[in-house]
């Protein structure tokens, strides 16, 4: 079993770090949500081309999530990704968490959004957490939507999250 490094200061600033892009991420997309992109599902054929209009039709006419069930949506995940961090020991080598959408969210994502009361996730999307005992193997990178390419998100106190 890996050993669980001491929570340093520093650490727990990098980790509490990881688990604020994270959330930050996801707020800002409910926020924005009910684009046709966030309904790609990669069927090209004139019936998955239907289902992603379909759906970027309902979003728009859903009402986008209230700030307050956001910002509840938000605190929640950032607890739940540090009481994750905090409680499972850190390997040696990179392991991600993976926070995910298929065509609602799924695993923890989607036990804080109900929780929270929180709609409108784009589909096909995944978000790695990525987090080691060599902080330069501390990161998170998300793939928003199908096919689209991975982005890695800037470092903590390195530009904005979006």
């Amino acid at each position: 079993m890996p050993d669980t490094p001491q929570i340093t200061p520093e650490r727990q600033a990098l980790l509490r770090g990881l688990a604020s892009q994270a959330a930050a991420w996801w707020r800002q997309r409910l926020e924005g949500h009910g684009y046709l992109s966030d309904f790609d599902n990669g069927d090209t054929s004139q019936a998955g081309e239907m289902a992603q209009l379909m759906a970027s039709m309902a979003a728009l006419r859903t009402p986008r999530p209230e700030p307050h069930r956001l910002a509840h949506f938000e605190q929640l995940l950032l607890g739940q990704l540090l009481t994750r961090f905090w409680r499972e020991p850190v390997p040696a080598k990179p392991c991600s968490l993976v926070l995910s959408v298929d065509y609602g969210p799924e695993g923890l994502l989607g036990e804080v959004a109900q929780e929270a009361g929180v709609t409108g996730f784009p589909w096909k999307t995944t978000m790695w957490i990525c987090w080691a005992t060599d902080p330069a193997d501390c990161y998170v990178d998300v793939r928003a939507g199908y096919g689209r390419p991975t982005q890695r998100l800037p470092a903590v106190g390195q530009g904005t999250t979006s």
